[in-house]
């Protein structure tokens, strides 16, 4: 099992964008997200996206009139939209998100971790290091967002664990599900076609199994208020405010 940046260095980043689909219907979906969460236009300053990839968060929070600092540790997924970036308000920065706080010189008005970046910490105690990170830096009335998954509630069993992702004529992309007491192994089959041949390409990490209720406990326990919490376009939504 490799490591989750081992992963997507050698795996998945070639793929990501395809695998994710159209990136403006992408970005999109991300402006309708944040208007749902009373993100909107009249807001402006400092924002932090935490394992912003393909920027398809950075992106509609620039156009949202943020000043954004774009954290993720795969730079082939940075440098495909850093033209994008240099025409918006955007600092990419290649580093683990566990670093964020290093970049940020000014208080933040909001810090974004969406998709499921918070299961791809190695453990409890990072999620727990990213939140008071996350106290420390954010003003006051300043709002953490959190999206990801729910691998606790529901185990999925036989061939449930199989799962397409995204399919063309050349590739395809299937992930199994592999449940431990405290992580999901993640298995990722690439087939892509060259020439008359598929070949297939294989590689697996692991995520953590984050308990929605232990995960707003700690967001009390460090002084933030989680104010929502709840299921959106199918992931654990949490979202909480500096007192």
């Amino acid at each position: 099992m490799n490591t989750v940046k081992d992963h997507y260095d050698q795996q998945l980043a070639s793929v990501y964008r395809w695998m994710a689909g159209d990136s403006k219907i992408a970005i999109k979906r991300n402006h309708e997200f944040l208007s749902q969460l009373g993100i909107n236009p009249t807001l402006q300053g400092l924002a932090v996206d935490l394992g912003a990839g393909s920027g398809f968060q950075s992106i509609p929070l620039a156009e949202l009139r943020f000043s954004v600092v774009a954290v993720d540790f795969c730079a082939a997924l940075l440098s495909e939209w850093s033209d994008r970036a240099k025409e918006l308000s955007i600092q990419t920065v290649h580093d683990d998100i566990l670093n964020f706080s290093k970049y940020v010189e000014d208080r933040v008005q909001l810090i974004v971790c969406m998709g499921d970046t918070l299961t791809h910490l190695d453990s409890l105690s990072s999620v727990q290091s990213i939140l008071l990170d996350s106290e420390h830096v954010l003003v006051t009335n300043g709002k953490l967002i959190l999206t990801f998954r729910d691998y606790v509630s529901l185990e999925l069993q036989g061939t449930q664990r199989f799962i397409p992702v995204q399919s063309d004529d050349s590739t395809i992309l299937t992930c199994f599900l592999e449940y431990h007491q405290d992580a999901v192994e993640v298995h990722d089959l690439l087939y892509c076609k060259q020439g008359d041949r598929w070949v297939l390409t294989t590689s697996s990490y692991p995520k953590l199994r984050l308990d929605k209720n232990w995960v707003c406990n700690q967001i009390e326990e460090i002084g933030l208020q989680a104010i929502r919490h709840e299921i959106m376009n199918g992931m654990i939504c949490i979202v909480a405010q500096k007192q």
